[in-house]
């Protein structure tokens, strides 16, 4: 930063500029103080956390500065990248940025920031001995300052620094404190976005999802007319990934979607290939895109790349106020591509983990449904039924799909059931019966070590038991089932009538379910009857065709 707080007047009106400065960092969970060339504390936010004071006066910090003056006497830059973090106590970190005036470092700026969970490590307990304060209250009253994203802190002290020139103006020129007070404002709302997309970066949700909000809050924040973002897909007999059509576009442009990948070929490819942001502010004079003039003045076009590998590209286009974009913008298109970047490569490897771990479920269900020919696709069709139920029954998306899970890992448990037993064409023994039985509870057992499963064990636990509590294993009624069971439950019984078995033909589809309706408050839940009935069915046909075929062919049906 660029002020010298060196007489009264500078070191006053600096004060002021900070403050205003603090009061808008403040909420995105940034705190601010000054410190003069020699180490000696200026000026702190007068609501900062006092463990917060307490780690400005700590052996790292002094360190730190100690290290910052002597490496950084001359030549600063105003947006230059930040010194390595401080992290003077567990949770928390600070980063350094300098006050600069003619080119000469004269003081810092130090930005504190909660990244996680303070605990009273060796180091906090210390200082608070020194200081005769009490710990717990301390860390107590500093968790409620807003967590901020490791990731992201860097991010966002190295765009605080574009806020150096325009703080040394308000320091030498109180006449000019308006305009410099709308730049920061602008620059905090450029903060404010990056936190929110940052947070906003859980790599479990749908990659749209996040586009969407991305393009969003860019264009609202840059006063964009369009913003779009293009993903790379890897085209057959291609050895790289090619942009070929938009993911997502948020405001108003005349071309879109395929078309608008293809007028912009060039830059985007040009780009992707160079690693670097392309800006056109005078399209009507671009060799490259002077067709394009009819739809647009001006666009920029940021490459979204990982480990030099093409992930897609971030478009803005035109600017509602007709201007042209400035590095400002830039800076903000750039930072935000980062953040793109790094999510997308996240969600790529987060995807194929669960790719992986849905690969093994298949394959574990397979294997089950596979000690019985007739049963062959009986897991995933039960799957896919109450998936389809659930979201009859108003469930949220994310609850339907943990119970897919639940309905596909249904009858794990038959591991542990003796196939003579699972394969028997005619009626069972009492004791072979009570064997049957055993498998809800077999399978919970499977289950139960695994962490990330454990919420849908109560449809394997619980979809043999009935509505009238003559069912197994815990003979529960009515709500008392949990609702993920008494979904399975309807779906289950469902494929075990409608599917051809040892000892009878399959069930016509009418049959099936009046049966569900005559059976609703007996063995089913009643208002999940009324609903199963009106379900799609043809998907369902479909699956039990393919089943047939597959029996059909040599060595289907296991045997040649």
């Amino acid at each position: 930063m660029t002020t010298a707080l060196t007489s009264r007047t500078a070191h006053s009106t600096g004060n002021t500029v900070l403050g205003r400065l603090a009061e808008r960092w403040r909420p995105a969970g940034l705190f601010v103080s000054a410190f003069s060339g020699d180490g000696a504390m200026l000026w702190h936010d007068p609501h900062m956390p006092r463990l917060f004071t307490l780690a400005a006066g700590t052996p790292a910090m002094a360190a730190a500065l100690r290290a910052a003056n002597e490496s950084h006497d001359t030549g600063a830059e105003p947006g230059h990248a930040p010194r390595p973090p401080i992290v003077p106590f567990d949770g928390v970190q600070v980063y350094l940025t300098p006050i600069a005036r003619r080119r000469k470092v004269t003081g810092w700026i130090a930005v504190f920031a909660r990244i996680e969970t303070i605990t009273p490590g060796e180091d906090l307990q210390r200082a608070c001995g020194t200081a005769a304060l009490d710990v717990q209250a301390l860390i107590s009253q500093a968790q409620h300052a807003p967590l901020v994203s490791a990731s992201a802190l860097p991010t966002l002290v190295a765009l605080a620094g574009q806020m150096h020139e325009d703080i040394q103006t308000a320091a030498t020129s109180s006449g000019e404190l308006s305009s410099v007070a709308a730049e920061l404002s602008s620059v905090y709302e450029e903060i404010s976005t990056l936190c929110k997309i940052s947070s906003g970066m859980r790599f479990s949700q749908k990659p749209q999802a996040f586009l969407e909000t991305v393009c969003q809050e860019l264009q609202a924040i840059g006063n964009f007319k369009a913003v779009a973002i293009a993903l790379a897909q890897r085209q057959d007999g291609d050895a790289s990934p090619a942009v070929t059509d938009v993911a997502t576009l948020v405001g108003q442009c005349s071309i879109a979607g395929h078309e608008l990948v293809n007028a912009l070929h060039a830059p985007i490819h040009n780009a992707l290939a160079a690693g670097e942001t392309r800006v056109n502010n005078d399209i009507a004079r671009a060799s490259d895109a002077a067709h394009l003039a009819h739809a647009m003045q001006r666009f920029v076009c940021v490459p979204l790349v990982r480990d030099k590998r093409p992930l897609g590209v971030l478009l803005a286009i035109d600017k509602n106020d007709s201007s042209e974009f400035t590095n400002v913008d830039l800076t903000l298109l750039n930072n935000v591509g980062n953040q793109c970047s790094i999510f997308l490569e996240n969600a790529s490897l987060y995807q194929d983990m669960q790719d992986l771990f849905m690969g093994v479920l298949h394959a574990l269900t397979r294997s089950i449904d596979a000690k019985d020919a007739y049963t062959r696709g009986h897991s995933q069709r039960v799957a896919e039924l109450s998936r389809t139920l659930a979201r009859k029954a108003g469930l949220t998306e994310e609850q339907c799909e943990r119970v897919y899970l639940s309905g596909l890992l249904h009858d794990i448990g038959k591991i542990g059931v003796p196939e003579a037993v699972l394969t028997k064409p005619g009626r069972l023994t009492d004791a072979e019966f009570e064997a049957i039985k055993k498998h809800p509870t077999i399978g919970a057992q499977i289950l139960g070590n695994i962490r990330q499963l454990q919420d849908i064990i109560p449809g394997v636990l619980y979809h043999h038991e009935r509505w009238d509590g003559k069912g197994y294993p815990y003979n529960l009624a009515g709500a008392n089932i949990p609702l993920m069971g008494r979904i399975i439950c309807v779906a289950d019984s469902f494929d075990a009538m409608s599917s051809t078995r040892t000892y009878r033909p399959a069930l016509p589809l009418e049959v099936v379910l009046k049966e569900i309706l005559r059976c609703a408050g007996h063995q089913f839940d009643p208002a999940l009857a009324e609903l199963f009935v009106t379900l799609d069915f043809e998907p369902y046909k479909k699956s039990i065709e393919e089943h047939m075929t597959f029996r059909q062919l040599p060595g289907g049906d296991g045997l040649t």
